[in-house]
């Protein structure tokens, strides 16, 4: 079967959704799939996939921001997490730590936080992700921040392809769970409102990514993890659904090297009221997931 692969954000390869500012409510999010999926072969099957920690960052820092390495979680807290759930969700905390830290000039902690990726991995049973190839490689790049920047892309969707194809989509939510509150965490942390220029608007609009994840993370929500999960990002999720949007016209368009692109729908109006309640909101549940969890029996 040939698959297209559709890649959620509005700035990354092979599918590339520019300037999507639409509200993904259900009769919205229909017509759009049908609009996309319109001259695709019958056996052509549409994936989506959420964005890598490192794809969020580059798309709301701009060159030269002057990132803060002491909102990252400890590595000293990696010890701490004893139960699968813990474990996965921070597991995707320290993999959007990693990206973070891999953007820093004079950061020299990516190594320690990859021991931690790599202990992780092992727990939730995914061995061999990281291997002595991927370390040497970051060994040989430390000094080379694009080059970090796309080995931790690398890592994160080869542990997607892999959760994916055995069946574990509840790992894969656990993970995608700590890995994009921790990116908004770190990107609201890092961003002051009076002095943000369209940064906080690139924030905001993380809600159509939390949108598409929130959606997959659904389908899993029958597992006791998921639908843990689930609640605690309730207050996440209905601070995203009440947003307020300017409106146009939505245009969705190909081309020639069949790049999608969506224009126009709904953009979200920023106020320093919602940044300052999202930031505190998502600081929260942040400091929950990082927390020691107790297991569930």
């Amino acid at each position: 079967m040939n698959m297209k692969l559709f890649l959620i954000l509005g700035f990354f390869t092979i599918i590339a959704f520019t300037q999507c500012k639409t509200e993904r409510k259900a009769n919205e999010q229909e017509a759009i799939k049908e609009d996309i999926t319109q001259g695709f072969g019958e056996n052509e099957q549409v994936i989506y996939m959420l964005p890598s920690p490192d794809e969020i960052f580059s798309e709301i820092f701009m060159d030269g921001e002057e990132l803060k390495p002491e909102f990252v979680n400890p590595a000293s807290n990696a010890s701490n997490y004893v139960d699968i759930k813990s474990q996965a969700i921070n597991l995707g905390v320290y993999i959007s730590d990693f990206a973070y830290l891999s953007a820093i000039d004079d950061s020299a902690d990516e190594l320690e936080y990859l021991r931690i990726i790599r202990e992780l991995t092992d727990k939730v049973n995914l061995y061999g992700v990281v291997n002595e190839d991927v370390i040497d490689r970051i060994n040989e790049n430390l000094m080379v921040k694009d080059s970090l920047n796309k080995i931790s892309q690398e890592l994160y969707y080869k542990m997607s392809q892999i959760l994916e194809n055995s069946d574990r989509n509840n790992i894969l939510v656990l993970i995608s769970t700590g890995s994009i509150v921790e990116a908004l965490y770190l990107a609201v942390n890092n961003i002051d409102f009076d002095n943000s220029g369209e940064a906080v608007q690139k924030i905001f609009e993380q809600k159509f990514v939390f949108d598409n994840y929130y959606e997959f993370a659904l389908q899993y929500s029958d597992d006791i993890y998921v639908k843990t999960v689930l609640n605690e990002l309730a207050v996440i999720k209905d601070m995203f659904d009440h947003f307020s949007y300017n409106e146009s016209d939505i245009n969705v368009s190909k081309s020639d090297d069949n790049i999608i692109i969506i224009e126009g729908g709904k953009e979200i109006i920023v106020t320093k009221e919602a940044y300052l309640g999202f930031r505190e909101n998502i600081t929260n549940l942040r400091t929950l997931l990082v927390s020691i969890s107790k297991s569930i029996n």
